[in-house]
């Protein structure tokens, strides 16, 4: 039914504001759906900027610039953006029958830090997650990446206008998050993200 279930993944709408300073905390700041969870990892500027991929037929790009780093981060302190979906407009997944299909997420992505950052999805009716590493070759320099999540056939999604799904973009995380393996394929969720 929907090609794309990201709402304002262009970030061209932003109602609230068009930047924000001295982030510390969770919240809604600037470009419209997309959220913020910041617990204790540094002090955040965020905005609708202009720095676009050329070519990418992109105006405006969210923009997350930390300003003071945590130079020693406790093991709970993390820190994403995320946006949440409703179940009802997620029945076409088929999610938790034997014809569930995949997710596929495509994204632009530009940081001073090169490495290896994980995308997570995360099924808040049946608490069960799952994630994918993506690497940042190029330091300030765009970059499209591609990552495709099985279709989980566990647990379906709420019918309704309830939060039922969550895609996640960690950016920074204490060891509570960082320890262990990474959970690539769906179970169920051994952190509360």
């Amino acid at each position: 039914n929907f090609r794309n279930i990201v709402i304002n993944g262009n970030m061209a709408v932003s109602q609230r504001a068009t930047s924000e300073a001295s982030i510390t905390s969770d919240g809604y700041y600037t470009v419209d759906r997309w959220k913020t969870l910041l617990t204790t990892l540094g002090t955040w500027t965020q905005s609708q900027d202009t720095d676009v991929p050329t070519g990418s037929g992109f105006a405006t790009s969210l923009k997350m610039d930390c300003t003071t780093a945590d130079a020693s981060p406790a093991a709970g302190d993390r820190m994403f953006i995320y946006q949440r979906f409703e179940g009802q407009n997620l029945q076409y997944l088929k999610k938790g029958t034997s014809s569930a299909v995949p997710l596929t997420l495509s994204f632009w992505v530009k940081s001073v830090l090169t490495g290896t950052y994980i995308c997570e999805l995360g099924d808040n009716d049946n608490s069960r997650k799952i994630s994918k590493s993506y690497t940042i070759s190029d330091a300030s320099t765009w970059e499209y990446k591609t990552i495709t999540f099985p279709g989980d056939t566990t647990g379906t999604l709420d019918d309704d206008n309830a939060n039922s799904l969550d895609v996640i973009w960690w950016l920074g995380a204490g060891t509570t998050y960082t320890s262990g393996s990474l959970n690539t394929s769906w179970n169920g969720s051994v952190a509360d993200a």
